[in-house]
């Protein structure tokens, strides 16, 4: 193997093909003429429809109509108004990602976000951020507490004997 690996000569078959390509046949020209238009119709369907170039389409931003006379608390009061939109957000977001962590055990402490938020909202904030609810599985102890489950109560005899089939 190692033979034929080092002695690579590419002329035999290189003029095998080329003697091949230039005996006379009937429809040679035909066949290589198809054969080059399917080739090239493939190339040029793969050139337009691989790298798709989109013009990019008009935006258009639309932003608010503030009036030129707006005095200054007015600004403050919408940026604070979208400030606690904001906080709003990310105190529900942290609420799921303690549920998350509850779930699988990880520890998972916002209470400075959390501070901030109550900072921020006020008593708002306690009605957005709910406190996780306790898992509703019990721990061991907690069943060996309580003592072992009682038994349902048997049905009581009837009074009536039963009719006997004869």
């Amino acid at each position: 193997m190692r033979v034929m690996m080092n002695n690579w000569d590419v002329r035999g078959g290189v003029s095998d093909f080329w003697h091949y390509i230039r005996a006379p046949r009937p429809h040679r020209w035909a066949f290589w003429t198809a054969t080059i238009a399917v080739t090239l119709a493939v190339f040029y369907g793969i050139a337009t429809n691989i790298v798709r170039t989109e013009e990019p389409k008009a935006q258009i931003i639309y932003f608010e109509n503030w009036t030129a006379g707006r005095s200054t608390d007015e600004v403050n009061a919408g940026w604070i108004e979208r400030a606690k939109d904001v906080n709003r957000a990310n105190a529900i977001r942290r609420a799921e990602y303690q549920k998350l962590a509850d779930r699988m055990g990880v520890d998972y402490d916002s209470s400075e976000a959390d501070k901030e938020t109550r900072e921020t909202l006020g008593a708002e904030a306690d009605t957005v951020v709910k406190a996780p609810e306790p898992p509703k599985h019990s721990t061991l102890a907690e069943r060996a507490a309580r003592g072992p489950k009682a038994a349902p109560a048997a049905p009581a005899p009837s009074a009536t004997p039963a009719p006997t089939a004869r």
